[in-house]
């Protein structure tokens, strides 16, 4: 089954940084329930994401290289490092910073997830993983850290699975979702072909019940995202969603 294929495109974003958005842009002007927002970040200091308000919906920061340093309302203030991941829950409002560390570029994922209807009100929460903390499985010439679902470390709101896939040799990458569940691949570095042929900075939608089959080249490296939908509206309004 033919998958949609969309290329992030870059912006700036915060005081000083740049993004790779994959979506909501003009390449894919919409969502993918319960997927709200993926970016692909790079912030060097003294460039910043400064003080701003969130509400309404759950986001996973993943970082590849460097560090982050996040500060809430709500008295959090953590630093997390290559391979960590933090978390939080906005709720019905968290007001939060994030800024590198002092030496050098902070490049990293961060997806916003929806919450269901009933907990958009609710109070906010912050997680923060370690590297060492992250289960590593290996399979079929694949290294998959398990970042959220089924005996992973970061708990959520949304039934969804988050794995940082790298391929440790040139192999096929396969997986069958379940009829309610709909699927993600943003692909960070290298190549991957057969059945869909994507670059760095692209990515393919995945709808519900779809069969993958992925020729990925040795040493890519890749985001595959799977959750349940909400059945709901997503509406992005600035740094809300409603």
């Amino acid at each position: 089954m033919d998958k949609q294929i969309i290329t992030s495109v870059e912006k700036p974003e915060g005081e000083g940084a740049r993004v790779k958005r994959l979506f909501p842009t003009s390449n894919y002007n919409g969502h993918h329930d319960p997927f709200v927002l993926m970016d692909e970040f790079f912030v060097e200091p003294p460039n910043e994401f400064a003080p701003h308000e969130h509400r309404g919906f759950e986001a996973i920061t993943y970082m590849l290289e460097g560090q982050f340093i996040h500060e809430d309302n709500q008295g959090n203030k953590e630093k997390v490092g290559p391979g960590g991941v933090q978390a939080f829950n906005a709720g019905k409002s968290l007001v939060h910073s994030e800024k590198p560390g002092p030496n050098k570029l902070s490049h990293g994922i961060q997806l916003w997830v929806n919450l269901p209807k009933e907990l958009k009100k609710s109070d906010p929460e912050y997680q923060i993983i370690e590297a060492k903390d992250i289960p590593i499985i290996k399979k079929d010439g694949f290294r998959i850290r398990q970042i959220a679902g089924k005996d992973a470390p970061l708990k959520t709101h949304t039934e969804m699975r988050y794995q940082v896939v790298l391929a440790e040799e040139d192999a096929t990458f396969t997986n069958k979702l379940a009829d309610q569940e709909v699927g993600l691949i943003y692909l960070i570095d290298g190549v991957i072909n057969g059945d869909y042929n994507f670059s760095s900075g692209e990515g393919i939608i995945i709808d519900k019940g779809d069969n993958i089959s992925l020729e990925v080249q040795k040493n890519s490296n890749f985001i595959f995202l799977v959750g349940k939908p909400h059945n709901q509206d997503i509406k992005i309004r600035g740094s809300f969603v409603e």
